[in-house]
This record gives structure tokens, C-alpha cells and sequence, in this order.
């Protein structure tokens, strides 16, 4: 799985970031996992003009967005390219189908170490998608407006302190940026 470099983050619950989302962090590669902070009374001003959307709407997004990737996941976990292809918006399957995006990959720590070369999107889904997003977990979204939103999953761990003592940190990790078109969800990064 392929992982920007991740910051420590503070406990908030996915109600308490769903209204008011921080901007969101660029990323290099579609499949990439961004994490994003989700707590501190000094990012609540940054956020406050985000796009906000009802209790209902956000509940009933959020409901569409678990069941789009866990049908997702199923299609990846076997080994489907063209059902894949299928969930892609057709600007990010052209991206990543680039000899430039392909490029860009190979050159990423993870790939090289196992000697891995990409030449297509077929060998990207299978050596990269395929063990990285086989079993993704939406827990929370952020709404860029009422028809594309950011999924994320959130992890949270125990962990101790300099002086040893215990605390929680949660962790907001990106999955995937994703349109709807009608009724349809597609992967847009």
C-alpha cells in the first residue's frame, strides 16, 4: 500500500468532521492514502466556510458511499480490471493509463523494491489496487458539494507518551475522492 508521509492527529468523531472538513491535501498518486488533521480549535476557523449539507443528506451519502466500495471491494479482491475500470470516472482512468502516471509509479520505493515494473492500467489495478484497496472501509466522508465528496477511513491506536503514559490518536486516512453522476458513484481520485 502506498502511504504519503502521515502527521499525528487528536480524537474527533466522524460527526464532528463531517460538516466542517478541512481543506483537502493534495495528492500525489490517485491511490495514494492522504491523511488529513481532524482536530484543533485552530483548524476549526480554516474550515468553517466549508461545504455544509444536512444530517439526512450526509447519512444518506455516507450509506450510498460504504455500499458503492464495498461492492468495490469485492470487484478488486477478484481480480476484476474491467469492473474496476467501470467505477473509474473516465478523466481518472485516463490519468492513470498515462506512460507519464506509469512512469511516476515505477519510481516509488515500494514498486522498485519488489521489482516491479508497470507498463498499463492492468498492471497498476494488479500490483497496486488489488493489495492495496481490496478491503477499504469508508467511515467518514466530506462533501466538496452535493455530488462529489472525500471518503476516508478512520484509525485510531493507542500510544504512549514520552513519559509513558497512554493516549488515543485517530488518524483520518483519504481513500478515494468520488463523483456521482445521476445515481451512479465513480472513483474521481
Amino acid at each position: 500500500m502506498f502511504l504519503l508521509p502521515l502527521a499525528f492527529l487528536a480524537c474527533k468523531t466522524p460527526s464532528q468532521t463531517a460538516k466542517n472538513p478541512p481543506a483537502a491535501t493534495a495528492v500525489k498518486e490517485p491511490a495514494a492514502v492522504v491523511e488529513e488533521p481532524v482536530a484543533g480549535a485552530e483548524q476549526e476557523d480554516q474550515h468553517a466556510a466549508g461545504y455544509n449539507v444536512s444530517q439526512e443528506l450526509h447519512d444518506r451519502t455516507l450509506a450510498e458511499v460504504q455500499l458503492f466500495i464495498d461492492n468495490l471491494n469485492v470487484t478488486i479482491r477478484n481480480r476484476n480490471f474491467d469492473g474496476w475500470r467501470a467505477a473509474l470516472s473516465d478523466e481518472f482512468f485516463a490519468r492513470i493509463s498515462s506512460p507519464e502516471f506509469l512512469r511516476q509509479q515505477n519510481e516509488t520505493p515500494s514498486l522498485k523494491a519488489r521489482n516491479i515494473v508497470l507498463k498499463s492500467p492492468n498492471d497498476y489495478f494488479l500490483q497496486v489496487v488489488v493489495p492495496s484497496r481490496a478491503n477499504s472501509q469508508v467511515d467518514d466522508i466530506v462533501f466538496n458539494d452535493d455530488n462529489n465528496v472525500i471518503a476516508y477511513y478512520l484509525e485510531t491506536r493507542t500510544r504512549r507518551s514520552e513519559n509513558n503514559e497512554s493516549y488515543i490518536e485517530t488518524r483520518r486516512l483519504r481513500i478515494y475522492e468520488l463523483t456521482k453522476t445521476g445515481n451512479e458513484w465513480k472513483i474521481k481520485s
